[in-house]
This record gives structure tokens, C-alpha cells and sequence, in this order.
């Protein structure tokens, strides 16, 4: 299959470049040889009627004049013919004749002869050739008149052509055929990659059980292949550092939901067993399975909230950040009864989404009061400039260690020296980095002085 890509496309490249070749080599040869053609034509012509002017100059009117005119002539018998009409008032009109004229004269009637143009005439057994007239005529009774008329036969014009047409034939073949090959192997060095990632990648699709295990061969060369392989197996990291995240994400979802689960019919299990002969211990079950089945309404809530935040699509309109933030930090601080602390820039606007805003808010907040002393305020700021606006949380908890900074937004995530002292799921700071992420945002966390955290937010305006 790989071998049967390789050479279609081979051949498609192979096929174009063949016509291009063709069509740039009929153009060429078009051109030279009309303009070729063009040049050797007017030769012809300026020899010709350097014929003519010679002779009128000449004035060639009786044998002897003739005779020395072309003693001295440079004009080739064979392929230029002269005839001299010599007419004179009261005498036979005679005519004076160049060597083989006369022969090439009976040629020409014998045989049909085409007009191509006002001067060029062609016959099936002479050939293309160019006639040329011109008169000297007298007014005086003892002069006489004379014509002369001059054939030039283009049958060495036409030979050039035809030898100017086979080299150029020869040398077109010559380059196609040497072309061709050498870009057959171009592109069959060109399309290896391409077929070796085409390979690869359909093994990767084929390989269920290790789909993003495999990384693609990378090319040194050509630049485009090499740096479309390196993006794909970008794209297969990412692939699979998702698919290990969903795959801790439902081993801690069911770890953690295996806990209460197992709590609630260990306690139905007793019971059953004990509740008819020890009913004091039915309160007892019963205040532990409300508990835990409470703690599982929590869990599924989370849950649920985190796969909304994964499908949202979050509608953006004009929003008083300072009003939104300065109502959810002073309802959050009655509820909770705890200090909060608000440094709010005023009139602060924003493109936001309204209800996103709030519950990041509530849930760093949630977070803040979890992890720092009931005594401790908690310090809520919003400030703005003209690209972005930051909201900040602060508390004075224990703080989070450098090496957990971005972990602590992972799902499940929770450090070990909290995880059976503070109650929590996870999934919180995970929620919010979601809405962040839909408002098109990005959250980081600080340490705050003299210690606990800051939670910062950042959105554009």
C-alpha cells in the first residue's frame, strides 16, 4: 500500500513535469523558429533586391553589358535566377538570361504555383521561393525599355528551419527524457517521508492498545515534512498526556467515590445484623451514611460542574467587575463569617461573563477559607490597565510548596499533608482553571508575606 502511494504520486509529479516541459519546449521552439525563420527571410529579401538595385544601377540592356555585369556579380546560379526583358520601340522585344534561369523558368510553368503572399510563391517540385520585379522605362524612342525579374529560391531558408527544428526536437527530447528521470527521483526522495509518516501514522490508528505511545520518524529534510512530523507528534504528546489524565481522573473519581460508597453499606451491613438486638446503634449508622452520602452528592456535584465547564461555550457581554466582586466578597463573608477584605479598583469594565466571574470568585474564596485560620482575613483585590484585568485572592494559610504550584489546579489533585486533615475533593481549583481558560484567561498562584497564598487571576479587557 505504501509502495502504491509512493509511486502514484511519483507519477503525478513525474506527469506534470513532462507537460510543463512540453509546453515550455513547443513555445520555445515556436519563437526561435519564426524568429529564426523572420531573420534568414529578410536575408533573402535584402539579397534580392540588392540584385535588383545592382542592375538597374547597371543598366543592362544588350548582351555585352550582360556579359560584365556578371563577370563582376557575386549572385548564386543555382539558387538565384535573372531574366532581362529588353524592349525597344520598332524592334523584337529580346530577353537576357542568368545561368539555369531558363531551366528553372520551364520548371515553374509546368506545375501549379501557390501565391503565399505578394512576393513569395510556392510550386510542389521547386519549392518556396521569392520574386522579386522592377522596370526601368524609358520615354525616349532610342532607348530602350527593360524589366528584370528575380527569383530567389528558399529551399536553404527552408533546410535551416528544418535542421534548426530537428536539433531543437533533439534537445527537447534529450532534457525530457533526462528530466524526467532525474525528477522521478526527486520526488521519489521528496515523497519518502511523506510515505514513511503516511505508514507510521496508519499503524498508530491500527494499534488500539498503544495508540499515542508511538512517535512519528522526523526527517531531516525537507524543511515542511520535517516540521509537519514534529507538530503531529506534538499533537500525539498531547494526545497522551490527556488520555493518562482521563485515566487518573476516573481511578481517583472512583477512589473517591468508593470510600462513602463502602462506609454507607458497611454501616447498613451493621444494621442489619445488630439493629434488631442493639437499636442504639441505628443513630449512629444513620448520622455516618447521611454523612457520606452527603459527601457523594458533593463529589457528583464537582463532577458534574467540571464536565458543564468542559463543554461550555461562555457568552461574553459588558461587565461592572467592581460591582460583581464587591457583592460576591461581602455575601460570601456574612454567609461564612469570615473577614474579608476588599481593595477594588472602581468602574471597572470588562467583556466577561457574568456568572463564570462569580463562581471563581466563590471558589478561591471557599479555598482561601479552607487552608488559612478562622482569625486570618482573607484579601480580595481587583485591579485593571489597559490590556487586562486582575482579580486576586489572598490568605494567610500554610501556603503551597514551589513544586506543587501547578499541580494543585490537576483534578484530584490534593497534597498528602491535607488530604485526611482537611475535607475537600480536588476538584475545585480544577473548575476554575476551566472558567478561566473559557474567559480566555490564565490563573497562577503566589506566595503571599509573610505567608500563605495569593491566587491570581488574570482576564483581558
Amino acid at each position: 500500500m505504501k509502495k502504491s502511494i509512493f509511486n502514484s504520486s511519483a507519477a503525478k509529479i513525474t506527469k506534470v513535469y513532462a507537460l510543463l516541459l512540453l509546453g515550455i519546449t513547443v513555445i520555445l521552439s515556436s519563437v526561435i523558429i519564426s524568429v529564426v525563420g523572420m531573420k534568414q527571410f529578410q536575408v533573402q529579401r535584402h539579397d534580392a533586391l540588392g540584385i535588383v538595385r545592382g542592375l538597374k544601377r547597371s543598366f543592362i540592356a544588350n548582351r555585352n553589358d550582360w556579359y560584365w555585369w556578371r563577370l563582376g556579380s557575386w549572385m548564386d546560379t543555382d539558387t538565384t535566377f535573372v531574366r532581362i526583358s529588353v524592349a525597344q520601340r520598332g524592334k523584337r522585344q529580346h530577353y537576357l538570361y542568368s545561368p539555369n534561369a531558363k531551366a528553372f523558368l520551364a520548371a515553374k510553368d509546368r506545375q501549379a504555383v501557390t501565391q503565399l503572399t505578394a512576393n513569395t510563391r510556392y510550386a510542389a517540385k521547386i519549392g518556396l521561393f521569392y520574386h522579386v520585379r522592377a522596370s526601368d522605362l524609358s520615354t525616349n524612342k532610342t532607348d530602350p525599355s527593360v524589366r528584370y525579374d528575380i527569383w530567389v529560391k528558399l529551399n536553404g531558408l527552408m533546410a535551416l528551419l528544418w535542421l534548426l527544428i530537428r536539433l531543437i526536437l533533439l534537445i527537447a527530447l534529450a532534457f525530457l527524457i533526462i528530466g524526467t528521470w532525474f525528477i522521478y527521483l526527486l520526488a521519489r526522495k521528496l515523497n519518502q517521508p511523506l510515505v514513511e509518516l503516511t505508514g507510521t501514522t496508519k499503524v498508530i490508528n491500527e494499534d488500539i492498545s498503544n495508540n499515542y505511545e508511538r512517535q512519528l520518524p522526523v526527517p531531516d529534510s525537507p524543511q515542511e515534512v520535517h516540521d509537519l512530523t514534529v507538530a503531529f507528534n506534538q499533537l500525539l504528546q498531547s494526545l497522551r498526556d490527556q488520555e493518562q489524565a482521563d485515566r487518573r481522573f476516573v481511578s481517583n473519581a472512583s477512589h473517591e467515590l468508593k470510600t462513602p460508597i463502602a462506609t454507607i453499606r458497611g454501616y447498613v451491613s451493621l444494621v442489619d445484623r445488630r439493629g434488631t438486638a442493639h437499636p442504639e446503634v441505628i443513630p449512629t449508622a444513620l448520622k455516618y451514611i447521611d454523612q457520606e452520602s452527603e459527601r457523594m452528592q458533593r463529589l457528583v456535584e464537582s463532577l458534574l460542574k467540571l464536565s458543564r465547564a468542559n463543554q461550555l461555550e461562555l457568552k461574553t457581554t459588558a461587565v461592572d467587575l467592581s460591582v460583581v466582586v464587591q457583592a460576591t466578597a461581602t455575601h460570601y463573608g456574612e454567609s461564612m463569617a469570615r473577614a474579608i477584605v476588599t481593595q477594588i479598583q472602581p468602574q471597572v469594565t470588562a467583556q466577561a461573563h457574568q456568572d463564570s466571574v462569580e463562581q471563581i470568585l466563590v471558589s478561591l474564596l471557599n479555598n482561601a477559607q479552607k487552608y488559612s485560620p478562622a482569625e486570618a482575613p482573607i484579601v480580595v483585590s481587583l485591579t485593571t490597565n489597559d490590556q487586562a484585568v486582575t482579580l486576586a485572592v489572598a490568605d494567610q494559610g500554610m501556603g503551597v510548596p514551589d513544586e506543587q504550584k501547578k499541580l494543585i489546579f490537576g483534578r484530584f489533585y490534593r497534597a498528602s499533608s491535607v488530604r485526611n486533615s482537611i475535607a475537600g475533593n480536588g476538584l475545585g481549583l480544577a473548575i476554575v482553571q476551566q472558567l478561566v481558560t473559557l474567559s480566555h484567561g490564565q490563573i497562577e498562584v503566589r506566595d503571599n508575606q509573610p505567608q500563605g497564598s495569593i491566587f491570581v487571576v488574570t482576564l483581558p479587557r
